[in-house]
């Protein structure tokens, strides 16, 4: 059984030419170093503990898609070297692989001097990021025949590598000021929506910076229920998925944008419930089971909503009869 395997990965590899094999050492070297400098912040920061599993979703996308891959290469190219447009599509690329490389490499150097968990880190995956895409654009250049690839089949070639490439910046922490802002701005939000809720049905309520008053006591929405941290968990999940299950570009997006609603809405749902409950409870009566039930709740809700709206984006308006008309009859015309 190994054996078998062993040949086949040497089969395989064979058809893919030496340029591009040297992009995907160069990039699990990289990589290495970003999990090298993110393990600490993936360890010691439960909102970003998903992070651990981000380098196995990037190979798995990269396996995914290893047909892809391999039919590109196995592919006959041309001998036209695509004038003025590809040359600017390469000098595009070889300035992002310059930047990018310099700014692996320096914020790198900073953080292992530092120690840093802040900007070095979030640096140094920035220019990871946009290093190893540029890469996947220069490894398309030949195919197998030794021939060039037009600038459209480099590109389509290169967006395959869109998620195992800046998949790694959901997994890495942002500039504190940006993720302070960030938090402060959804914080400020929920505690609005809350209060203007309660405030509807009749509830007595006042609120006060980020602080809920009631008759009986008050709670202060504290950074925890901002969201942010439900809000990068489902980006990372909903990335995941639409690169995996969805083909169309505009499916993708679609459903990386209503992933992140459904975090923001549960939030907003978890927070309610919990200020309903201290309100008719006592704010004390919100610490410990029933604020941590709530919440694993909540992420049990956003996992379903996900699971759900994937098959209905995979949905074919299109009879299948109709499709296969259609295809006969274009053969026909053909």
């Amino acid at each position: 059984m190994i054996s078998d395997t062993i040949k086949y990965t040497k089969a395989y590899l064979k058809r893919i030419p030496l340029e591009a094999l040297i992009y995907f050492a160069s990039y699990l070297a990289m990589a290495a170093g970003i999990c090298a400098i993110l393990s600490h912040t993936w360890e010691t920061r439960m909102d970003y503990s998903f992070g651990y599993i981000a380098p196995l979703f990037a190979l798995f996308v990269i396996y995914d898609r290893r047909k892809k891959i391999s039919d590109f290469f196995s592919k006959p190219g041309s001998d036209n070297s695509g004038g003025i447009i590809a040359w600017g599509t390469t000098l595009f690329f070889g300035a992002m692989l310059a930047c990018g490389f310099a700014t692996y490499l320096v914020f790198s150097l900073v953080y292992f001097l530092s120690e840093n968990l802040g900007a070095p880190s979030f640096g140094a995956t920035f220019g990871f990021c946009f290093a190893s895409f540029a890469l996947a654009y220069f490894a398309s250049a030949k195919g197998l025949d030794g021939k060039s690839k037009t600038v459209c089949e480099r590109i389509g070639f290169t967006l395959l590598f869109v998620f195992p490439c800046f998949v790694w910046l959901i997994a890495a922490p942002m500039f504190m000021a940006l993720e302070e802002l960030i938090s402060y701005n959804l914080l400020s939000l929920v505690a609005a929506v809350v209060s203007k809720i309660m405030d509807f049905f009749g509830y007595i309520i006042e609120l006060r910076g980020n602080t809920l008053s009631f008759p009986n006591g008050s709670v202060g929405v504290a950074e925890a229920c901002s969201g942010i941290r439900s809000l990068t968990a489902c980006l990372f999940a909903g990335s995941f998925l639409a690169a995996v299950f969805l083909d169309k570009f505009w499916k993708k997006a679609a459903l990386v944008i209503i992933s992140m609603g459904c975090a923001f809405f549960n939030n907003l749902l978890r927070a309610l419930f919990l200020a309903l409950w201290a309100y008719e409870n006592g704010p004390d009566s919100i610490s410990g089971l029933v604020h941590d039930t709530a919440g694993m709740v909540i992420l049990a809700m956003t996992v379903i909503e996900l699971l759900i709206l994937l098959p209905i984006f995979q949905l074919d308006p299109v009879p299948p009869e109709l499709r296969n008309n259609s295809s006969d009859s274009n053969d026909g015309r053909n």
